[in-house]
């Protein structure tokens, strides 16, 4: 049974293009000087695994002494009780484009279908701000996919493997950084 999963997260893996994974390390790379920003957005094990990203970056890289602002706004429950209260559940991450999310920064959207309506939201107003979108998505990709400036499309249709993918993902960059500014020094 395990080898049966394990099959499955390596056909998933072999989905993902190289060369869309090179673009999001290189937006990744151009904020590690702390003048822009990252935002992670996802909804349930998407936005947990953004919380996750987002402590591992931040420990990380500050202990190689670089700038790093990165963001999961997931982590604020007290934002998004109130503003899904106040106004609507889909507008908690497009209300934060313009105000808390700017023209350099990069939102990275994790979602297993990419068919999140308040990720799609949020896509669009940033989209029309002309500010820079990386999404990791599964199944078929979803309607984000086609909003976003890179794609990152997981092939396969299960939840739990998308989701395990974008944690590969990370951890993959995260390295890859790491190796390249320490080789550096």
């Amino acid at each position: 049974m395990f080898q049966k999963y394990k099959d499955s997260l390596i056909k998933a893996l072999d989905s993902v293009k190289q060369e869309r994974l090179d673009i999001l390390y290189k937006e990744i790379k151009l904020r590690l000087d702390g003048s822009s920003s990252i935002h992670i957005l996802g909804n349930g094990g998407s936005a947990a695994n953004a919380s996750h990203v987002v402590g591992d970056f931040k420990k990380t890289f500050t202990f190689m002494n670089l700038k790093i602002k990165i963001n999961s706004h997931s982590d604020n429950i007290a934002y998004l009780t109130a503003a899904s209260n106040d106004l609507d559940y889909n507008e908690i991450y497009s209300n934060l484009v313009g105000t808390l999310i700017d023209k350099d920064d990069l939102i990275i959207y994790l979602s297993g279908s990419g068919n999140s309506l308040n990720l799609i939201k949020c896509a669009n107003k940033a989209k029309n701000l002309n500010i820079k979108q990386v999404s990791i998505s599964g199944f078929n990709g979803g309607k984000i996919k086609d909003i976003v400036d890179t794609a990152i499309h997981i092939k396969y249709p299960d939840m739990e493997i998308s989701e395990d993918c974008q944690m590969i993902i990370f951890h993959y960059i995260k390295q890859r950084l790491v190796d390249e500014y320490e080789d550096n020094d």
